[in-house]
């Protein structure tokens, strides 16, 4: 054990190993990063303790499967840094150490994280788990969906940090896909159907060849098809989001932003990662990269007048958290125009070139057999509808916010929302399936209707379950009677084979 105060230079002293020295530690980017991450503008760290022989699970695997073949003699521990926001030395340590966990309780809300140090060359940086910016002062815009809680034991304690690991690819057994599906996974293993690999086995869970055809390790990278099996073989499948934009810049269709910010939105209560395929400046022959969302930041909604086009509440969100394994843990990534994103490779490219998202992976649970795509036809026909009955109704547009929930959270949402006892009851004695679609309806900060879909369906059905209504009861009524009146028009706004069954939904459930 050793126990050093904060500064740049011990950080870089600690982050290196025998095949590394704290010189090139500072040539790395993850140094850089790390600095600002740690620093007085981050987590504000004051101490490092340094662990020494210390196992990492991960790293095991890893070194069975190919570093304990070598020629060379690398070692198979590692060494784990640990970061507090306070000042001790080791007397007070080794004191707060022995104490009860009620004891030391004040002490231990002072640790932010570790950082693993893996003893092969340069890409040292190994299973990581720290702090994300709101843990101190949570900033409540900041919504970091896809965290779970960590047991640290640490001497004889354990210490809960709700966060989401991240490790640097070695370029051996893990490129940056296989590195972004393991950070997915720590996630989505906690649901104990899916199963969380090191990063060895996760890429040759991918095919048993690299996308060129040469051998897989050591590791070139995987294809979008490589990231889907290996996602496949862990108990999760993957929703492949194509680019849908074409922009003369570009070679290929990209991924625009409004539609990456509806994809976030949609899929983030089920709280598993998502990842994203972006071209990067500076990134090489291919410029591909691959890493993983678990936040984002909204500004605050604005009312505007009546639109022509749909208005979704994902517009709201102008930053997403991703952990980047070239870079760090929770990258800050602005959303700018159209289809352009700042990210750390936009930031340090000396002609400043923006980053741009070619695909997007998002892993779901198998038995979600209904995509946003699906869903959204459903809703634009929904928004037709709502916007004749609301002309000259209303003075702001109508908001969607289009998400996917586990039934057991909905119904929790209504045990605390504004309906009254007997409806909450009809409503939480109905038997859901475990996942379902909510497409609520907003005028500024009013819920107006609320739509539940079945998202174990199949698309051709009709998979309405459920409409709430918080309007008055005098403009519901009138809303059925116009719906009546009008069905021979306004049935067929739904752009859906079962078009008629869901404007006899829509009436049936308002009346």
């Amino acid at each position: 054990m050793e126990i050093l105060p904060y500064s740049e230079d011990n950080l870089a002293s600690v982050l290196s190993n025998k095949f590394t020295t704290s010189d090139l530690v500072k040539n790395k980017k993850h140094y850089d990063y790390f600095k600002n991450y740690l620093g007085i503008d981050g987590l504000n760290v004051k101490t490092i303790l340094v662990e020494t022989d210390y196992i990492s699970r991960d790293y095991l695997h890893d070194y069975a499967s190919y570093y304990a073949l070598c020629f060379e003699k690398y070692e198979k521990v590692c060494k784990r840094i640990h970061f507090f926001d306070n000042e001790f030395d080791e007397d007070i340590f080794s004191a707060e150490i022995l104490k009860t966990p009620e004891q030391s309780a004040k002490f231990w809300k002072h640790y932010v994280g570790f950082i693993v140090i893996k003893p092969i060359p340069v890409k040292m940086i190994g299973y990581t788990v720290l702090k994300t910016y709101s843990n101190g002062n949570q900033i409540q815009d900041r919504n970091f969906w896809g965290l779970r809680e960590y047991d640290i034991h640490l001497y004889g304690t354990c210490i809960k940090l709700r966060s989401l690991a991240f490790q640097e690819q070695d370029s051996v057994l893990a490129a940056c896909a296989t590195t972004a599906i393991w950070s997915m996974l720590n996630k989505a293993a906690v649901d104990h159907h899916t199963i969380l690999k090191s990063p060895s086995l996760i890429t040759k869970d991918a095919d048993n060849v690299s996308p060129d055809g040469s051998r897989l390790f050591p590791n070139k990278g995987l294809s979008i098809l490589q990231i889907s099996q290996a996602i496949l073989n862990s108990g999760l499948v993957s929703e492949i989001k194509d680019g849908d934009l074409r922009v003369s810049a570009y070679p290929y269709k990209v991924v625009s932003n409004r539609y990456l910010k509806k994809i976030i939105n949609a899929y983030s209560p089920i709280g598993i990662p998502i990842i994203l395929v972006i071209y990067v400046p500076s990134g090489g022959d291919h410029g591909l990269h691959a890493i993983t969302v678990s936040g984002f930041k909204n500004t605050a909604p604005v009312s505007i007048p009546p639109q022509e086009e749909i208005s979704y509440l994902s517009d709201t969100i102008e930053r997403i958290y991703a952990h980047d394994d070239q870079w760090g843990p929770f990258a800050r990534i602005q959303l700018l125009n159209l289809c352009e994103l700042q990210t750390p490779w936009t930031e340090h490219d000396p002609q400043k070139r923006p980053t741009v998202v070619t695909n997007i992976v998002v892993p779901v649970y198998p038995k979600i057999r209904i995509a946003y795509e699906d869903l959204e036809v459903i809703v634009l026909g929904l928004d037709r509808i709502l916007t004749f009955f609301f002309t000259n109704r209303i003075v702001a547009d109508l908001v969607w916010d289009i998400k996917i929930e586990y039934s057991e959270n909905y119904k929790s949402q209504i045990k605390k929302s504004q309906l009254d006892d007997k409806e909450k009851i009809e409503i939480l004695n109905t038997s859901l399936p475990k996942y379902v679609w909510i497409a609520a309806c907003y005028v500024g900060d009013y819920k107006l209707l609320c739509f539940t879909f079945d998202a174990t369906n199949i698309n051709n059905a009709m998979i309405g379950i459920n409409v709430i209504s918080y309007l008055p009861v005098s403009i519901k009524d009138t809303l059925v009677q116009f719906l009546k009146k009008n069905k021979g028009t306004l049935q067929y706004l739904f752009a859906h084979m079962a078009s008629e069954k869901y404007y006899e939904f829509l009436i049936e459930k308002l009346k």
